[in-house]
């Protein structure tokens, strides 16, 4: 598989020949948008403007017929732009078949209500914390995980981050939606409690390749 981290917890991701956005707020141009060729699957976590923005969302949804998996509030705000059968209000505790995914959501820690999610494919599984503070996902192992690691969000930090892993006990990591000084951090503790696991602290608009 392949990914573009985007910023904050914004994510692209190309497993064979299907494709999936996570929290892309404004993290994409108009002209990068309408390149799309082909997206599956769009996942919002919460309404936060470094996760969510509805001109991007909506502009995404003219260019190409994706499947919408969204937190209830983001659900409501893009009734009307996008068919009912191509648009899923996650319910924590809930899994739907999107864009030839599987998506669990669960219910993550933030000021305002968020979700995280368990996405897989086959053999293939990720997930996705948004930048919600720990909340215990023993349930859903996955083989890569996006985990975020503090700034801007109030709720994550380098230590929530790892309760996460410790979790999910992924192969591969990747550290995100934090400062430097938090996702170097979060290097440290991963490198240190879970020596066999590979952590990656990606670069922004860069594409990384990784065997899972």
């Amino acid at each position: 598989m392949a990914f573009m981290y985007l910023g904050y917890a914004g994510v692209i991701l190309r497993l064979d020949d299907r494709a999936m956005a996570i929290d892309i707020a404004n993290l994409l141009g108009n002209e990068e948008i309408d390149a799309f060729s082909k997206l599956d699957l769009l996942v919002f976590t919460h309404n936060h403007s470094d996760h969510y923005n509805r001109a991007r969302a909506r502009r995404i949804l003219k260019t190409t017929d994706v499947h919408v998996v969204a937190q209830a509030k983001i659900a409501e705000d893009l009734k009307g732009s996008v068919p009912p059968d191509r648009l899923t209000d996650a319910q924590p505790g809930t899994s739907v078949d999107a864009g030839g995914f599987e998506v669990t959501a669960i219910e993550g820690v933030h000021p305002r209500p968020i979700n995280i999610y368990r996405i897989t494919r086959d053999m293939f599984s990720i997930f996705h914390g948004g930048d919600s503070g720990y909340s215990s996902v023993k349930e859903y192992p996955a083989k890569m995980a996006f985990l975020p690691t503090g700034r801007p969000s109030p709720s994550c930090s380098p230590e929530s981050a790892l309760r996460f892993a410790q979790d999910l006990k992924p192969s591969v990591v990747v550290a995100m939606h934090g400062s430097p000084d938090q996702l170097a951090k979060f290097k440290r503790l991963i490198e240190k409690d879970m020596p066999d696991t590979t952590i990656i602290i990606p670069e922004r608009y860069r594409t990384v390749r990784a065997q899972i």
